[in-house]
């Protein structure tokens, strides 16, 4: 959960050049961004795309199907860049636990795992993982991904895990997908980040900001429960449908 949003470099960093398509409707709004080599320093992010899809609490709660729909329209871009995606490896980052921490974990529960059956399916194999923190398996969430990843040998990874936000107007209300990769519990030291330059494969990254950090405290909203039940349907039922229909 140390990842923060992509807009939270500042919408006056973000020039003409950086967002390079914008789709609104009456429940929802979509920003794509692009940052090159030359914005990396400005915006102090990774290279690569950056989609935001913006909502309302109340269309998070009531537009789940159609926020669903938008962010497999999403996936499907990035998938489309890659020659195969045959094998699949979701990662649920986060503790459990801790509900502002635990949308990986929400959404891979939510899904229907495929990697098992050998034989006869012609649809992607999915497999799903969830290495909870440090501080309760004593290894690190890298190593232990990095462990399934070897074994496993999948075509593209995708990491879901809650973000951070600085901006309170975005707070539970967002849905960031990237395929810049991602540092799992990067408060540690020890931490390395996951990109397609560690495993030479692509990782896409999904998130919703789940606590605001202000004046270095950290909050969440009583409505937390909600929002990860509304937030994990939408991105488990794109990736169902995206993988299995």
């Amino acid at each position: 959960m140390k990842q923060k949003l992509f807009l939270d470099v500042g919408l006056e960093k973000i020039n003409k050049k950086i967002k390079v398509e914008e789709k609104k409707t009456n429940f929802f709004k979509t920003s794509h961004y692009i940052v090159t080599k030359e914005d990396k320093k400005v915006l102090k992010r990774e290279e690569g795309d950056y989609f935001v899809l913006s909502f309302t609490y109340e269309n998070l709660l009531l537009k789940q199907a159609l926020l669903s729909k938008e962010v497999e329209r999403i996936l499907k871009f990035f998938l489309k860049k890659y020659q195969n995606n045959k094998k699949v490896l979701v990662v649920g980052l986060g503790n459990k636990n801790v509900l502002a921490d635990s949308l990986g974990v929400s959404v891979t529960d939510k899904m229907i795992a495929t990697n098992q059956y050998q034989d006869f399916l012609t649809i992607p194999k999915i497999a799903l993982f969830n290495p909870s923190v440090t501080e309760k398996t004593g290894i690190s969430s890298y190593k232990l991904i990095e462990m399934v990843v070897h074994s496993l040998k999948p075509d593209v990874i995708i990491m879901i895990d809650s973000l951070l936000t600085k901006e309170r107007t975005y707070l539970n209300q967002a849905i960031e997908i990237n395929d810049t990769g991602i540092i799992p519990g990067s408060v540690l030291n020890s931490s390395k980040e996951i990109t397609k330059k560690t495993f030479q494969i692509p990782v896409l990254s999904i998130g919703v900001p789940c606590v605001w950090e202000t004046n270095k405290e950290f909050f969440t909203t009583t409505t937390i429960q909600e929002v990860l039940d509304a937030s994990s349907n939408i991105i488990a039922n794109s990736l169902n449908t995206l993988f299995l229909k």
